[in-house]
């Protein structure tokens, strides 16, 4: 019999976890694209990052319940495989190595380039965008290959650097009187626009999901709290509501500095030099610049584990080979390299297409509707095992639940809507790792 986890935290650890995963770099460089998403309109801007709050709190409390039921090793995967077997949590697993992980990797090291250069004052061409985008990923891949700990060091370093340009930007932005027009003042595209409003409103719900990405680890803490059943939900309502209010503080802000159309046009950057100058500008990137390499170690360490879960599963394309350990750095080697490759291939493609926001919004979407899977599992889990042990139940049950199933298949279908090249060439991808399921061996030995 497995041993469980003793509960040693309490809610400030718990609240402090929830914040911390949470909060990365997306919300420095999604203001822009969701203005546009919302049709320039700054009311449904705002009432995007709301509603994407709310959803990620009655997300949490329902993923939490099957996260403190089945406190297994994989998070996610080990509860989809609870519920619906061992198929479909490969493919979260397959879905995770080939589209999630290393797009994410990739859109990190394409805005960590993007901040980088606006820190260094120069030109951004093409050329210097690639080559500090490829320097990053190196690096990183190098850090977390090679060494034992120093990804660790990085991320800890970065954990810090992340709070201070969001408190800056939205303190300095509520004492600017810049907008004379007004914080909602209709733009001159979205008073001529003929969209419907509640699409409007869906399309900007799927790039606010990349900010608030990261809220379904939150139940694999649960295991470990002193007092599950009053501190995982209170940590969750209090956490993702505080990154709610700290992501709509920031953006009513930046609508202060600038109306929708011009801060589309002057984006982040121009918010800053508006309001600090030059020279204030560059101490707010440089601790973008140092959130947004922390946030990238961390995806990188994260990453180059799941090819080698799947292959010590036996699931994965050649497992015997990527499942093997570097004696003397104790790392998944190959694993890494593999992802290294995946990771060159979806930068490579953001550059050809010119989109790269499109490869972090479909891959977050994508997941989505996994996690709409998860929120189901609560309900079946409930009739399949009603004598389980759940240490937490969601509340309001199955109202919230079924609440958070309709937001997370929503995101999937407005997304699909917004992208839909990128979102069915996904979905094949997702299903196409069937072919190496069916072919893997039974186990492998790591």
């Amino acid at each position: 019999m497995a041993e469980k986890l003793k509960g040693k935290y309490g809610f400030s650890v718990a609240f402090s976890m929830v914040v911390g995963i949470v909060i990365g770099i997306g919300i420095f460089f999604k203001a822009a694209p969701v203005i546009v998403a919302s049709g320039m309109n700054p009311k449904i801007t705002v009432a995007a990052w709301v509603a994407a709050g709310v959803i990620s709190i009655l997300s949490g409390l329902t993923a939490a319940e099957i996260g403190a039921a089945v406190p297994e090793k994989g998070g996610i995967i080990a509860w989809i495989r609870r519920v619906y077997g061992d198929k479909v949590a490969y493919m979260v697993g397959w879905a995770q190595a080939v589209i999630y992980c290393p797009a994410i990797v990739a859109i990190l090291a394409y805005y960590f380039a993007v901040f980088t250069m606006e820190f260094m004052g120069v030109e951004a061409t093409t050329t210097l965008h690639m080559g500090i985008s490829v320097a990053a990923i190196l690096v990183v891949f190098a850090t977390n290959t090679f060494t034992k700990k120093a990804g660790g060091i990085v991320q800890t370093i970065a954990t810090a650097a992340k709070i201070v340009p969001l408190a800056v930007i939205t303190i300095f932005g509520f004492m600017s009187n810049n907008n004379p027009e007004g914080v909602f003042a209709m733009s001159e595209a979205a008073k001529t626009s003929t969209e419907s409003p509640l699409l409007l409103f869906g399309m900007a719900l799927v790039p606010v999901m990349f900010a608030f990405d990261g809220w379904i680890y939150v139940g694999t803490i649960s295991g470990e709290l002193k007092n599950v059943k009053k501190d995982l939900p209170k940590a969750i309502i209090l956490g993702l509501g505080s990154i709610t209010l700290i992501y709509t503080l920031l953006n009513i802000a930046l609508l202060k500095v600038f109306p929708a159309e011009q801060l589309v046009e002057q984006g982040m950057f121009g918010v800053a030099n508006q309001l600090l100058g030059p020279i204030g500008a560059k101490f707010v990137f440089l601790g973008i610049m140092v959130s947004a390499f922390g946030g990238l170690n961390g995806f990188t360490l994260v990453s180059t584990r799941v090819p080698y879960i799947l292959a010590s599963e036996g699931h994965f394309p050649a497992s015997e080979y990527i499942s093997k350990i570097d004696e003397a750095t104790e790392q998944p080697m190959r694993s890494c390299g593999l992802m290294f490759i995946l990771v060159m291939g979806y930068l490579a493609a953001m550059f050809v297409t010119g989109n790269a926001d499109v490869f972090g919004d479909v891959p977050v979407a994508l997941f989505w509707v996994f996690y709409s899977l998860v929120f189901m599992g609560v309900i079946i889990l409930r009739k399949k095992e009603p004598n389980l042990e759940r240490p937490y139940k969601v509340p309001l049950y199955p109202v919230i639940p079924i609440l958070a199933i309709i937001g997370g298949l929503s995101i999937g279908i407005y997304a699909t809507i917004s992208n839909p090249s990128y979102m069915l060439i996904s979905i094949a991808a997702t299903l196409g790792g069937l072919v190496f399921y069916k072919k893997a061996p039974q186990a492998v030995s790591a």
